[in-house]
């Protein structure tokens, strides 16, 4: 039996001898803006800094949050958050990481001067305090640490080295992490070249030498890219280019995101004022079709919260207005006084399908007898009217979380800083208050089922789907997978098997 298992163990060292190593040329759709964790923006520059950077925690396949940088921590209470630092880890100029790195690194944040983007999180932070070489205590004026946990898995909360910054180095343009790859080389507009860190602190990765980044702001550059052999793994936004990279000759990385596209009512304006005639709304949508048409089947129907979330979202099937009801629907429409039907405007834009999804919806709601005005207007527009809550209707797309708090409180809470649906419930106040000053899972859990339920039935928010981020590989590309929230962190675990 020892036998046999230690020649299972030299048959994997083998594999994995053979398989790491090499450069992965990747073909991405735009280049980052800046590098300096603690202040860019931009999603691009994110994909780029989670390569480069670690934060305290990290997320695993399955989007639950994991310690990173950090080897553990705990939170004794609502006010207190307790991190326990690596030992052994070193940045990218063999400088070993010390608490005070992780020290500057928010104090960095704090100070309004930075300009950092996550500071609005930190309001509530009373101080933080270092216990021993090991331990860093943040200390909250608010019950809110439940709520920002995922922060501290942010490119913006990436621990910088102190030595590196107050050397005076551009952090625009230079890096210097404790993350799986180096930035060796950034030629603008043209590439960006990634190589393997030798004192990466978890063995064994990152298996690949070095990543080349390409960007092609074109789709049909990274298509073609593809096909020629160009290009080992891009990314590809439009389902149609999928026709011409089939899966016999590629491999298709897709994952539904967080994000979701939605039908936002506004509860000011009648007839939406009504909750019967929302839900009516809610029936009326036949969602799988939406995924099917628009998407072309590569999107996932969702709820208030994504299913992907799976220890947090309550099933589809016991939502109300979930499964397609047009008898229903009328029947609601009739009990909230309104027999022969209902009219109203949705505004739309061209960008992100949403114009088609508003097409699609007009389509399935007349069978209910309700009548959809389409407005198309110009993206700044849209936004404009969108701040001003100047519409009927809308159709966009919201970010998600995997922290319900995070994804509904602004939302749906009375006066959420994006509940531009004018949408008020106290029970829905009341529940959100105590779900976010709440540290047990399990009545956590119970807390969000209840405003899942709740949403759904008072449909403020006609919720629809969360569309695929799909990469194309050759077949030779193993390993790599794209989280829900579109990170591409598990370059680090990617391989060439040729």
């Amino acid at each position: 039996m020892k036998l046999k298992s230690l020649l299972v163990l030299l048959i994997f060292s083998f594999a994995l001898i053979v398989f790491a190593g090499g450069t992965l040329k990747l073909a991405l759709e735009t280049e980052p803006v800046g590098l300096d964790p603690t202040v860019v923006t931009a999603f691009a520059s994110h994909r780029i800094l989670e390569l480069v950077y670690s934060s305290l925690l990290t997320y695993d396949r399955d989007m639950n949050l994991i310690p990173d940088l950090a080897e553990s921590y705990e939170v004794p209470d609502p006010y207190t958050l307790i991190f326990k630092i690596r030992k052994n880890v070193r940045f990218h100029d063999g400088t070993p990481l010390t608490i005070d790195d992780v020290l500057f690194t928010f104090e960095r944040i704090r100070n309004p001067k930075t300009g950092s983007p996550i500071l609005s999180y930190f309001k509530d932070l009373d101080r933080i305090e270092r216990e021993g070489d090991d331990k860093v205590i943040f200390r909250f004026g608010k019950p809110v640490v439940m709520s920002i946990l995922p922060v501290f898995a942010s490119a913006n909360t990436a621990i910088l080295s102190k030595k590196f910054v107050e050397s005076g180095a551009n952090l625009m343009l230079k890096a210097n992490g404790t993350g799986p790859f180096v930035l060796k080389e950034y030629v603008a507009g043209d590439h960006i070249t990634l190589v393997k860190n030798k004192y990466y602190y978890n063995p064994g990765l990152p298996k690949l030498d070095e990543i080349k980044i390409i960007f092609m702001p074109e789709e049909i550059s990274r298509v073609t890219a593809l096909k020629t052999g160009q290009v080992d793994l891009a990314l590809i936004n439009e389902t149609l280019s999928l026709r011409s990279l089939p899966e016999t000759q590629f491999t298709v990385f897709r994952k539904p995101v967080l994000s979701y596209y939605l039908l936002g009512l506004n509860t000011k304006r009648k007839p939406l004022d009504n909750p019967k005639v929302r839900l009516a709304i809610s029936h009326a949508v036949d969602r799988e079709k939406i995924v099917k048409l628009v998407a072309m089947g590569e999107g996932q129907v969702t709820g208030p919260l994504s299913p992907l979330l799976k220890k947090w979202a309550v099933p589809l099937k016991e939502l109300p207005g979930y499964k397609r009801d047009v008898e229903k629907a009328r029947e609601l429409l009739k009990e909230a006084g309104y027999p022969n039907g209902i009219s109203f405007k949705v505004m739309t834009s061209r960008k992100y399908n949403f114009d088609r999804i508003a097409q699609v919806l007009k389509d399935q709601l007349k069978d209910a007898g309700i009548d959809l005005q389409i407005e198309i207007v110009e993206w700044g527009i849209f936004i404009k009217r969108w701040k001003e809550r100047d519409f009927d209707s809308f159709v966009s797309l919201n970010s998600g979380s995997i922290e319900p708090d995070i994804q509904l409180y602004r939302t749906f809470h009375t006066g959420g800083s994006t509940n531009v649906f004018g949408y008020s419930n106290p029970l829905v106040d009341k529940l959100l208050d105590e779900g976010k000053k709440e540290t047990n899972f399990e009545k956590r859990r119970e807390i969000y089922a209840k405003i899942q339920k709740i949403l759904a039935e008072e449909s403020p928010v006609i919720f629809l789907y969360s569309p695929n981020k799909i990469y194309v590989g050759q077949k030779y590309v193993k390993g790599f997978e794209v989280l829900s929230n579109e990170k591409i962190i598990f370059l680090k675990e990617t391989y060439l098997e040729k």
